[in-house]
């Protein structure tokens, strides 16, 4: 249970939430999502749509997302310019056109730009193969081709929160990588008057089978520290750090799992976790008595209709202690980091 002093101060976070760019008698708001399958699997931005409108009701809550297989904020800022959708309100046709041509350029070139060996030299991350990234940008193309013929039916959205997912892109320095390319973005979504939520995703930390012990603390530790460092430069509007609700569940072992065996995405269980995660980090209030129970896996990997990648059913319904634990922990696992932030 949430202290009644505790869910006093947390309606007042909560009217800041929604009032600060959208007025203090907002119904309504848009939020676009930016990252790779961690954001497109179970249909997270629908997730965190149900819960957020339960929580708040009255409140209508506006997903888009822009996804790439595989990819992190560095390319989708340099390679696939997916500023063109941030700025999805006072873009024109012609500046979508210039990003067009850019993206056949590097199509049309014989090797990958240097700024692209520079990105990896600098982060000291393992490069990913050229030939991956030329998939994309053909994919790119399409995406800037149609957002061109969005805007000039005159379908524009002003949007109040963007979504900058990380994606094993989380480096020590934070003039690098994912936090370098968080501070472009929060940029550019500040100019749109946007504000920005950091999703931190933990592929490292999560678990595909039973354990006594938390899962890639040593990684966890650096990636919270460069992401408490980065929102203390930014004041990013919220931050989700999936790694703490994992490691909070694990550190006195649990039965629970949190990944497939077979593919390397979150589970049902790790997406209801985060999507809790969302609510929590945004409205400063638990989620512990909401209805919200299900989550849906929307990739079967070649196991059937109805199945997840491990051959189980792709719906789970949580059982009634699991689900609690679940919506404690993402609260718990939020206000902890918040605790942390000066």
């Amino acid at each position: 249970m949430i202290p009644n002093n505790m869910k006093s101060k947390s309606r007042l976070l909560l009217l800041s939430f929604v009032s600060l760019l959208c007025g203090a008698d907002a119904k309504e708001i848009n939020i676009l999502f930016m990252g790779n399958s961690f954001t497109f699997r179970h249909d997270l931005p629908e997730l965190v749509k149900q819960v957020f409108e339960e929580g708040q009701p009255g409140l209508t809550v506006n997903v888009e997302r822009i996804v790439y297989g595989g990819q992190d904020l560095f390319r989708h800022h340099d390679l696939y310019f997916s500023e063109t959708f941030v700025r999805l309100n006072s873009i024109t046709p012609g500046e979508i056109e210039d990003k067009i041509s850019a993206i056949e350029s590097m199509l049309s070139a014989s090797s990958p730009p240097e700024f692209y060996d520079a990105y990896w030299r600098k982060t000291g991350l393992p490069a990913v193969d050229w030939e991956i990234v030329e998939r994309n940008l053909q994919s790119a193309v399409k995406r800037q081709q149609q957002l061109k013929e969005r805007i000039e039916s005159g379908d524009r959205v002003k949007w109040d929160y963007i979504v900058l997912q990380s994606w094993r892109d989380v480096v020590s320095d934070v003039n690098a990588g994912y936090c370098e390319y968080a501070k472009k973005f929060a940029a550019i979504a500040a100019r749109e008057g946007a504000g920005v939520i950091l999703y931190i995703t933990a592929p490292l930390a999560q678990n595909e089978a039973p354990v006594s012990e938390p899962v890639g603390l040593e990684q966890t530790r650096m990636e919270l520290q460069a992401i408490r460092q980065l929102a203390q430069q930014i004041k990013p509007r919220a931050v989700v750090p999936v790694a703490i609700g994992l490691r909070k569940i694990q550190q006195d072992g649990t039965s629970l799992k949190f990944r497939y065996v077979n593919d390397m995405h979150p589970n049902q269980y790790c997406a209801f976790l985060t999507s809790n995660m969302f609510y929590a980090a945004c409205f400063r209030e638990s989620t512990v008595g909401f209805h919200y129970d299900t989550v849906t896996e929307t990739n079967p990997k070649g196991k059937g209709t109805g199945k997840d990648p491990d051959g189980g059913d792709a719906t789970i319904v949580f059982e009634p202690a699991v689900k609690e634990l679940l919506q404690q922990t993402a609260f718990e696992a939020v206000m902890e980091f918040y605790s942390q932030i000066h």
